[in-house]
């Protein structure tokens, strides 16, 4: 059995709200998300819906409404009863998304969490939900962690587990963790091939 945080009141006070333990800086938070908006301009996806599955302190929609205020419909959802109750989020869990599709999708520090099954059903409700771009934040086991900040639990699948899954579901990868649906058919990356090794 892998141990699981207690998504409460406490573990967003120590990872999210005080400075000296928190997981995101504000720059940090600035920057994430104006990369993530630079890369939907650049693409041409223009974000008339917005959601946040699995969204904390709700720091990424709210930061994500600054930068981006002409996007009429915000969407945060979270399974945490004390994230409905703070931040006022929709209850649900992440395999049970569903609802209109929206343009841009934030699935962050979410899925190593999940255990196998319910993260590849996450996975097809996260295609299922998008229908522009997927910013997929998840540690994996290639990933260098700092053990004193993180509270490493969860499950530390290897990249490979994900991509292959996101991939049968329809997105293609853009790299740094940014997903395009193949529903937004205005995606058209450079190809960089290598030569055959002889």
């Amino acid at each position: 059995m892998i141990k699981q945080p207690q998504f409460d009141a406490e573990y967003y006070r120590r990872f999210y709200a005080n400075p000296s333990t928190a997981v995101v800086t504000k720059a940090a938070a600035r920057a994430e998300v104006k990369f993530v908006l630079a890369f939907c301009a650049h693409i041409g996806v223009e974000i008339r819906r917005f959601a946040d599955v699995g969204a904390g302190t709700g720091w990424w929609a709210r930061e994500f409404s600054r930068q981006y205020p002409r996007c009429d419909h915000v969407e945060t959802y979270d399974r945490s009863p004390d994230a409905v109750r703070l931040y006022g989020h929709k209850q649900l869990s992440i395999e049970k998304l569903g609802g209109r599709p929206a343009d841009l999708v934030v699935c962050r520090d979410v899925l190593r969490y999940v255990p196998d099954a319910a993260a590849a059903a996450a996975i097809r409700s996260l295609a299922r939900k998008c229908r522009g771009v997927l910013y997929l934040h998840v540690i994996t086991r290639e990933d260098e962690v700092d053990e004193a900040a993180s509270d490493m639990t969860g499950y530390f699948r290897p990249a490979r587990w994900y991509l292959t899954r996101l991939t049968a579901a329809g997105f293609r990868n853009a790299g740094m963790g940014l997903f395009v649906s193949r529903k937004f058919v205005g995606f058209d990356p450079f190809a960089i091939e290598l030569p055959k090794s002889r």
